[in-house]
């Protein structure tokens, strides 16, 4: 393909919207593009690859954080069935 013609196809996937076609392009037709497009397109692949490490940290935070505070809950739940039992 022309450089124009990989420009051309895309903005066509990226108009589309669907970033797997999108990934798969580039990748099949990686060395196609110019030396410079190549290190842009290889930053913004660690780019997002960053992105989406740090919002996986994040849901792994906001996981750990839940089953902690549910720990901690049952821990008062069985506080409190034993101060009813011993009540009886």
């Amino acid at each position: 393909m022309t450089p124009e013609e990989l420009r051309k196809q895309l903005d066509v996937l990226l108009e589309a919207g669907d970033e797997k076609a999108l990934e798969r392009f580039v990748l099949d037709h990686f060395t196609e593009f110019p030396e410079d497009v190549q290190g842009k397109l290889a930053l913004s692949f660690y780019t997002d690859a960053l992105e989406k490490e740090a919002a996986d940290g994040k849901v792994m935070d906001i996981q750990e954080k839940g089953l902690e505070t549910m720990r901690k809950l049952k821990e008062m739940k069985e506080a409190l069935s034993s101060k009813e039992e011993k009540k009886s």
